[in-house]
């Protein structure tokens, strides 16, 4: 299932905005405020049968409307949410294209976890349709990726205990923990605790003392992997082979920039016939992705609009972090006011020639740039020409 466009009218703070999708990864980026939580929320409300209080219409809106063209198996599907709910408390009935629910996939912003203690391992969650409709609303449940990965270890070594599918997604989870970084592999599950513990540098750990962003990670990848085992029963469905939607608000929360630039990659390795909508604010994310997987927003005169990216067969691998911000998510100064105030300080004076007042600027500037920065030699230049 993929779906190819959106149109948003008056929902949130976006007027009037059509969007055409990439059928495998979508990464929305803009100023905050701008509407990317409000085009994944939409995504996600498509597919579901229940009330919620989070989509609300525009002030400057009588109604709102979603409408989305969803494939389907060669089928077009067409998906329409129709609300005119403002009140922040008032719930608002979503009935959208709810018996595809399970096909989607949500997580929201919250995806680290402390530790927790597993005092047995419980029986896979049966999701039916209402659950899966209220966690197209609400996000996914990531709190029980511990009980289900023990599980997994525990039955794996029993015949037939497993399914060849559950076998195969309980391999990639381990897997996953040398995703990020290979030092990392999984070791065990503690018998006298089940807790899971982690082979590292360092030596071994128990899977919660790993850092936020090895957390925030796997949370994701452990979520959608146990979401796909407890969805689709008869048939199984072996992870790797989902075809669904898997929405993402926020990837690079928690992540180093060296770990931002290889997310994308990560999950698109994982769930490789997935279609993936993210949001992020991460030049890092943006830098390292491939032609036509950008969305990029800006507004002009109180209007969302998609800007227009140059395109290339690699993408904006070449770009420097700076063009990304400024050519892509629309950052015009990059900067600090105190540096900037400075700037135009000193060159007033050195337009009236004043050398003692520029020079006194100049040290503060001095201060301020990078040790190797080529704008020192620059300003020197100019405070030579008015000794």
């Amino acid at each position: 299932m993929k779906i190819t466009n959106i149109i948003l009218e008056g929902v949130g703070g976006i007027k009037n905005l059509t969007l055409n999708f990439n059928p495998n990864m979508n990464i929305i980026c803009g100023p905050n405020g701008i509407g990317k939580t409000t085009i994944l929320e939409s995504i996600a409300h498509l597919f579901s049968n229940g009330q919620s209080s989070i989509l609300k219409r525009s002030v400057n809106s009588e109604y709102c409307k979603i409408k989305a063209l969803v494939e389907k198996n060669g089928e077009i599907l067409h998906a329409t949410l129709e609300f005119d709910t403002f009140i922040p408390e008032k719930l608002t009935q979503m009935y959208g294209l709810h018996d595809f629910a399970s096909e989607i996939i949500s997580l929201k912003t919250s995806r680290t976890f402390q530790y927790q203690l597993l005092s047995s391992v419980n029986r896979d969650s049966n999701k039916d349709d209402y659950t899966c409709w209220m966690e197209a609303i609400n996000g996914i449940n990531i709190l029980d990726i511990k009980n289900w990965f023990v599980h997994r270890y525990l039955y794996s070594v029993h015949k037939n205990a497993l399914s060849q599918e559950q076998i195969n997604n309980y391999e990639l989870a381990k897997q996953c923990f040398s995703y990020l970084n290979t030092d990392f592999t999984f070791s065990r599950v503690d018998a006298s605790s089940n807790d899971i513990m982690i082979n590292t540098p360092s030596g071994e750990i128990y899977y919660e003392y790993l850092s936020s962003g090895f957390k925030s990670i796997i949370s994701i990848l452990f979520g959608i992997i146990k979401e796909i085992e407890f969805r689709f029963k008869e048939p199984r469905v072996n992870a790797k082979d989902f075809e669904g939607i898997i929405v993402i608000d926020e990837i690079e929360l928690h992540l180093h920039p060296e770990w931002q630039e290889k997310v994308v990659n990560i999950l698109m390795k994982a769930f490789p016939k997935a279609q993936f909508f993210l949001s992020t604010h991460s030049p890092h994310v943006i830098q390292n992705s491939l032609p036509k997987q950008i969305i990029a927003l800006g507004i002009e005169n109180g209007e969302v609009f998609q800007r227009e990216l140059p395109e290339s067969e690699y993408g904006f691998q070449g770009w420097t972090v700076e063009e990304v911000l400024t050519d892509i998510m629309g950052m015009t100064d990059l900067r600090t006011s105190t540096f900037n105030k400075l700037i135009e300080n000193f060159e007033s004076e050195i337009e009236l020639e004043n050398y003692k007042n520029a020079n006194e600027i100049y040290t503060k500037i001095d201060e301020l740039l990078h040790p190797q920065n080529q704008l020192r030699k620059l300003l020197k230049f100019q405070l030579i020409s008015i000794e």
